[in-house]
Order: structure tokens, then C-alpha cells, then sequence
């Protein structure tokens, strides 16, 4: 076995584990990655330089969830791992799988200020350690990765004493083991759960993002199809059902009494891979009654009743769970049940048509709105957009126009999860590096791009061809939003005097200007007729283009 430092061990691994992207921000700590990386052994490894630590969280998080692998990250000490930590948060929420690095003081300047880097982010990632001597690297590398990429997915995090990297050894890297995902549910949990969606006369679905991560999409569509439920979403992060599916019907509300008021017309719901109800609000109640019997199916044990009744839990890969259920349902059903069912799937179709009717008839008393509505902006985006188009949707408060005027298949939209805004920026570019050969437009609202705004320095550096479309109401439009609800639902004020107190931006920013700022193309535009023309030209495009759209930011 011949000696090696400790860096090329790691690189080593790196290499092993099939990373060839690194988005980061390096500082003095981490001396010996950059050295190394500047050597021609190490060309493989691409490094995308960020200048702000969210924008490579961002990069990271959209390029993991859009090529299912793991994705890796490097920070800087205390400082650093600090402004990455932000949106750390959306990734652990999200289930994001990443590898976050960051170097320390070497372990032998314990006593000079030498901050313990695992306490700051172990409450937002899955594992989180510190390697203080090279005898440890080879296993804790090898841990973080198996860590991120097993379900339930999510961040890991290795913590790196700067000794370790120039200490000499003559250990070898660890391979990552073959773990099956595929793992089967309990055969009577099926059965139980099988018989009571064919007994049952109203059931109901809720999906959520794990059903994108066990590429179980597919499956969920068959089983809706089989047993005439109704299908919602938890949320609009992934695509896990096509959208103009004729039994989807949207997102479950995220305040509690309008999300029951849904849930208590059906005696059956089966949530799959789903937090099943994670609004933000505290409202007293539950959401489940007695007359609901609530089946869970996840691979995350920790979701299952986490904070609602639960009458069956399934641990399972969302995939083959549902695969049980269809051959289990099919194997069992009679004539009389699916003529029942094909009547039920009618009802379910014409109650669709209806929200899609309406949500039509929204976008067209919109219109003609002046400012322009986010309705307006994304019906004529919806007139350009193709096929091989992918978006990427920071969109915040304007999503539910984005959703009320465009239809979505999987792995076509991914959306910010987790709360903090500025993840988009990042995203859209990891989304593309993901996907180099199709079309991504990250839809972005203002606030959100202003977090991170840093990374039109990594797109014109890295030369990543992406298009951003800035939703610029000048304002932080989701805290009126919330104001609201706060007022209304949980002060429960008749009457409410909103105070919209520090969430209107006066300057407005100019994205145009800031794009061109960096070299990349900014058009600002404020007259709706125009948009078509700018989108189309932006997808002919190899330039980073900036669209920065007035819109109303009336609530």
C-alpha cells in the first residue's frame, strides 16, 4: 500500500464516490483542497466557485434533487458554514441528498477559539461528525455519503481539522456498500390496507415528495386510476402526479379547518410519502376525525403519525408498496366494485374540470390588470414553454398563479421547500448543470433573488446558460399574505388593521441593471405583451438571461 496526504485520500474518495461537482466557497482551512484541485490529475473535478455560501447550498440542492445522486459541498469554518446554513434548512426539510464539508483549526489549536462546527448544523442535517485524524477519514468520508444517500435521504455533514489533510497514511478508501431501497412492506399491513380501499365509497390520496425520490409517480397514478381516489398533494415542491391528471386536485390547504373541512368528506385517506400536515400556523385540532381511517405509507419512519392520528402505518419504499396494493386490489376486487369505482372516477373528473374552469376564469378577469397580474405573466408563459423546459419555482407568493395557469409532468418542476428564501438563484443553475441539454427558467421572486442575488457572479463565471424570470412586486408580498391569516385565523380580529411594517422594498430593485451589471442580459419589462417575445428569444439563447417583470403586489 503506498503513503498518500491526506487530501489525496479524500479526493481519492471523491472520485470513488462519483462526485465530479463541488459548489463551494473556500477559505484558509480548506488550503489543501484548492491546492490540490489546481493540480492536472485532478482536471476531472468540477468546481463552481460561489460567492456567497447560499448560492452554493442552492446549486447543491437543485442538482441532487434533479439527478437523484448525491451532491457535494464545501464551506468555510465557522463563518461560512454559517451563511450556508440558511439553506442547509431547505435541504434537510426537502430531503436533499448532500455531503456539506467544511474545514476547521487544526486540532491542535483546540484551545484558540476553535468552534465546534458539528453543534452549529446538527440539528438541520441526518449524521454530522468531525474528523481530527487522518485514521478516521476513510470511514467517516465513506458514512457521510452512505448516510445522504440512504432513505429517508437527506444532508450529512463532515467537519475537517485542517491537520488532516497534510497528515501522510497508508490507508485506502472505503467503498460505498449496495444497499437495496426496494425494501417491501409488511404482506398483512397490505391486506388490511387493500380491503379497505375496496370497501371504502370516498377514499382520498395524499402524496408527497418521496413519492418523486422512489421515482414512484407512475405507480401512484395506476393506483389512483384503480381505486377512484381523489388526489392531493402536501405540497408543490416535486411533481409526484401529473397535474392535469382529472382526478388531481391541487395542494391540501396548509391551515388546518379548510384542510379538514376536505379530509372529513372522505372515510378513507392514504397519505404516501408525504409530512402529512406541516402549515405554519398553530390552530387547535386535528386533522383526522373518527370517521376518517387514515393509512400512512412512507420509507420515513419518523413521518408516520409524526403530529397526526394515524390508524395504519406502512414502512416502505413508496414503489413497491404500491405495487403490492395493485396486484393485492386486482387480485380481490369483483365486478359490481369497479363498475362503483368507474362511477366515482366521473364524479371526481367533473369536480376537476370545475377548479380548472375556475382557475381559467381567474387568470381572465386578471387579465387585464395593470400592473401586470402574476396570472397574466405565467398564461403567456405558458403559451412558450416546450417540452424540454424545466422549472425551477421560487416563485413564493405568486406560485399559486404559476400552478392555476401551467400543467406540470415530473421531474419538470422543482419548487423551494423549507421556508428560507434566496434558494432559487442557486437552484436554477444546479438544475441546469444537471440537465445541460434542456431549457431551465428559474421563476423568482423578488425578495428571494435579493437573498442571493451573488449568484449572477457564479452564472457569468461559470458560464451556465439559465434564464431567470423575476417576479418584481417590490415587496415581501408572502409576509402580507401571512399578516392575514395571522389577523384573521389566529387573532381572529372581524375587522383587521394590517399593518404592513417593513415588507414593501422603496427603492424597488432594478434585476435588469444587476444583471447587466455582471455581463449577462437584463431586460426589464412592464408590458405583458412583450413577454412571449423575451422568453422565446431567451431559450435561443447560450446567454444567463434576467427577466425582470413588474408585477402587482396587491394582497
Amino acid at each position: 500500500m503506498k503513503s498518500r496526504t491526506g487530501i489525496e485520500l479524500f479526493l481519492s474518495a471523491l472520485k470513488e464516490y462519483n462526485i465530479d461537482h463541488i459548489f463551494g466557497n473556500p477559505g484558509t482551512s480548506e488550503s489543501a483542497i484548492t491546492n490540490s484541485l489546481a493540480l492536472p490529475e485532478h482536471k476531472d473535478f468540477k468546481y463552481f466557485l460561489a460567492v456567497q455560501e447560499g448560492v452554493a447550498m442552492g446549486m447543491a440542492d437543485g442538482w441532487a434533487r434533479s439527478t437523484g445522486k448525491t451532491a457535494f459541498v464545501n464551506l468555510h469554518i465557522d463563518s461560512g458554514l454559517a451563511n450556508g446554513i440558511s439553506l442547509l434548512i431547505n435541504a434537510f426539510y426537502g430531503g436533499a441528498p448532500i455531503v456539506l464539508t467544511a474545514g476547521n483549526k487544526d486540532i491542535r489549536k483546540f484551545n484558540s477559539y476553535r468552534s465546534n462546527l458539528v453543534n452549529m448544523v446538527k440539528e438541520f442535517t441526518k449524521w454530522s461528525a468531525e474528523v481530527t485524524h487522518i485514521e478516521q477519514l476513510p470511514e467517516m468520508t465513506m458514512r457521510a455519503f452512505k448516510e445522504a444517500s440512504t432513505p429517508p435521504t437527506a444532508p450529512t455533514f463532515l467537519s475537517i481539522s485542517a491537520n488532516v489533510f497534510d497528515e501522510i497514511t497508508d490507508l485506502e478508501v472505503i467503498k460505498l456498500p449496495q444497499i437495496s431501497n426496494n425494501f417491501s412492506p409488511d404482506f398483512n399491513s397490505i391486506e388490511i390496507l387493500s380491503n379497505k380501499v375496496i370497501e371504502s365509497d370516498n377514499p382520498m390520496i395524499i402524496l408527497g415528495d418521496r413519492i418523486s425520490h422512489s421515482n414512484s409517480s407512475d405507480k401512484a397514478v395506476e393506483f389512483a386510476e384503480l381505486t377512484g381516489s381523489k388526489v392531493y398533494v402536501s405540497s408543490t415542491s416535486e411533481i409526484n402526479f401529473p397535474t392535469d391528471h382529472k382526478q388531481y386536485l391541487g395542494a391540501l390547504p396548509n391551515l388546518l379547518p379548510k384542510a379538514k373541512e376536505i379530509i372529513d368528506k372522505h372515510d378513507l385517506v392514504i397519505s404516501i410519502g408525504s409530512n402529512v400536515f406541516d402549515g405554519f400556523f398553530y390552530i387547535k385540532g386535528q386533522l383526522f376525525g373518527n370517521k376518517t381511517y387514515h393509512a400512512h405509507i412512507d420509507s420515513s419512519a419518523s413521518a408516520i403519525s409524526r403530529n397526526e392520528q394515524t390508524n395504519l402505518g406502512i414502512l416502505s419504499n413508496p414503489n413497491t408498496a404500491l405495487k403490492s396494493l395493485i396486484v393485492n386490489i386486482n387480485n380481490n376486487i369483483d365486478g359490481e366494485t369497479r363498475e362503483k369505482i368507474s362511477l366515482r372516477k366521473n364524479d371526481i373528473h367533473k369536480l376537476s374540470e370545475n377548479i380548472s374552469s375556475a382557475n381559467k376564469e381567474t387568470t381572465q378577469n386578471k387579465f387585464n390588470d395593470h400592473p401586470m397580474s402574476a396570472h397574466r405573466l405565467f398564461s403567456e408563459l405558458s403559451e412558450v414553454l416546450t417540452e424540454d423546459v424545466i422549472i425551477v419555482d421560487d416563485s413564493v407568493s405568486s406560485r399559486q398563479a404559476l400552478m392555476a395557469t401551467n400543467n406540470f409532468k415530473p421531474k419538470k418542476l422543482f419548487g423551494e421547500r423549507g421556508g428560507a428564501i434566496g434558494w432559487g438563484m442557486g437552484a436554477t443553475m444546479g438544475v441546469k448543470l444537471a440537465n445541460p441539454n434542456q431549457n431551465v427558467i428559474g421563476i423568482i421572486g423578488d425578495g428571494s433573488a435579493m437573498m442571493t442575488i451573488q449568484a449572477l457572479w457564479t452564472a457569468a463565471n461559470s458560464k451556465i446558460p439559465v434564464i431567470y424570470i423575476i417576479c418584481n412586486n417590490k415587496s415581501y408580498r408572502v409576509l402580507k399574505t401571512n399578516m392575514q391569516i395571522y389577523k384573521k385565523e389566529i387573532l381572529n380580529e372581524n375587522n383587521p388593521d394590517y399593518r404592513y411594517f417593513a415588507m414593501d422594498f422603496n427603492p424597488s430593485f432594478n434585476f435588469a441593471e444587476l444583471a447587466n451589471t455582471f455581463g449577462l442580459k437584463g431586460i426589464k419589462i412592464s408590458d405583458p405583451n412583450l413577454i412571449k417575445k423575451h422568453i422565446s428569444e431567451s431559450l435561443n439563447s447560450t446567454v444567463t438571461t434576467v427577466l425582470d417583470i413588474d408585477i402587482d403586489g396587491s394582497v
